[in-house]
């Protein structure tokens, strides 16, 4: 028996090279879309969670917990949670807005700071936008201590405004 020769020939290789350029240039720019989203949603999510650890230490302390914000309205922001009433008390945390590129904060709050007390009906009403041009994600807080994240342009696990 003779036995024929085995592997690609050269056309075929090609041909599965053409057919891979091809899937990889549809592909390429979905990912790149998908990765706006997650960088977005991952900043925005930080933020809600620093907003839950505010709120829960103001209750643990029994005293004001302060979210101090800086740089806002571009991509060179960062936060500061203190355990004071104001910007002067110790940094409990600190985060800095270097850890998403090309994304801008913007909160709707007086004097950039967000103030946490242990009791109910006492937080400002108000929302934290994290946007990177194409996709947004808001932190909205209520008087009522209640805390969510929504947004309007359709991000992966975000609810709708």
């Amino acid at each position: 028996m003779t036995r024929g020769q085995t592997g690609l020939t050269l056309v075929e290789l090609l041909v599965a090279i053409a057919v891979l350029a091809v899937l990889l240039t549809l592909a390429v720019p979905s990912f790149q879309e998908l990765r706006q989203q997650y960088q977005v949603r991952s900043a925005g999510m930080v933020v809600y969670s620093d907003l839950q650890l505010a709120r829960s230490e103001a209750i643990k302390r029994n005293r004001a917990v302060t979210v101090c914000f800086s740089g806002l309205n571009s991509t060179n922001w960062s936060y500061q949670l203190r355990d004071s009433a104001d910007c002067s008390g110790a940094v409990l945390e600190n985060v800095d807005g270097q850890n998403f590129p090309a994304v801008t904060l913007t909160a709707s709050y007086g004097g950039n700071l967000l103030t946490f007390r242990p009791r109910r009906n006492t937080l400002n009403s108000g929302n934290v936008t994290l946007s990177d041009g194409s996709y947004d994600i808001k932190v909205m807080t209520w008087n009522n201590s209640i805390i969510r994240t929504c947004s309007d342009d359709s991000l992966l696990g975000v609810p709708p405004c």
